[in-house]
């Protein structure tokens, strides 16, 4: 089989590796003609030079430029998640404050409740006349 350009064979695990496609992808771009395999016995090779395209397309950005490397893209978004992350672990850390604040009223509130009820009736009872 010819082939043009400076490349090489390699078997099918290989070449799904290199190209990072999946099988069925592959076996599509043989059949459409995009690349050129042989057969050895039981085993397929597929013949991968500077023609083939290696899934290193320009890629758009989410603020619309392309970018030939998808790295810049994936460091943004990588800082921009962390930016989100901290903004919420400090909202998370302002609630529970609050929560805890609130529980702490509460707790106040009920041991004053469980103080006044100690005081035996006729003690309230007699505070309440003589308050007259």
């Amino acid at each position: 089989m010819a082939t043009n350009g400076i490349g090489d064979w390699y078997s099918i695990t290989e070449t799904l590796d290199k190209l990072n496609i999946s099988l069925r992808t592959l076996y599509e771009r043989i059949s459409k003609g995009e690349l050129k395999y042989k057969k050895d016995g039981k085993h397929r090779f597929v013949w991968i030079d500077d023609t083939v395209n290696l899934g290193n397309k320009t890629y758009t950005g989410t603020n619309g430029t392309q970018e030939s490397d998808i790295i810049k893209e994936l460091i943004n978004q990588v800082e921009y998640f962390k930016s989100q992350v901290e903004e919420l672990e400090t909202a998370l850390q302002e609630q529970s404050l609050k929560h805890n604040t609130t529980i702490f009223k509460i707790i106040n509130q009920n041991q004053t409740l469980m103080e006044r009820a100690k005081k035996p009736f006729w003690r309230k009872f007699f505070n309440s006349i003589i308050s007259i």
